[in-house]
């Protein structure tokens, strides 16, 4: 792509390597702008930094995994009553179903019957 022959109002784009260091319940970003800067950091307070920062990710994925697990016990439970809801339906269903095909035939055989015996 060729440059604009026009002069830009924007600042040219610089490359910063960025640190993202925890801070609470969101994300601080520590500017480091050259490998030197970075190297003068104390090893020691950035392990630790690091280690908190990994403790507080596994504590984080734990209680996702927790309940992640919680909520599909609940679905199982959820499914099963719905399961047994259901096995009740179909029984009332049958049941209805019989009961109507005895009405209906006796009330048939009931009527043919009369309406064959009576002149």
């Amino acid at each position: 792509m060729k440059p604009s022959p026009y002069p830009s109002l924007e600042p040219p784009l610089v490359y910063r390597k960025s640190l993202y260091v925890a801070g609470g319940d969101y994300c601080s970003k520590c500017r480091v702008t050259n490998d030197a800067d970075a190297r003068s950091v104390n090893p020691t307070t950035e392990n630790d930094s690091l280690k908190k920062l990994l403790q507080e990710i596994r504590d984080l994925l734990k209680t996702r995994i927790h309940n992640e697990e919680e909520q599909s016990r609940e679905d199982d439970k959820k499914d099963e009553i719905k399961k047994d809801w259901m096995l009740a339906a179909a029984v009332l269903d049958r049941i209805c179903a019989i009961a109507f095909a005895v009405i209906f035939i006796g009330g048939n055989l009931i009527f043919l019957t009369l309406f064959i015996t009576c002149p």
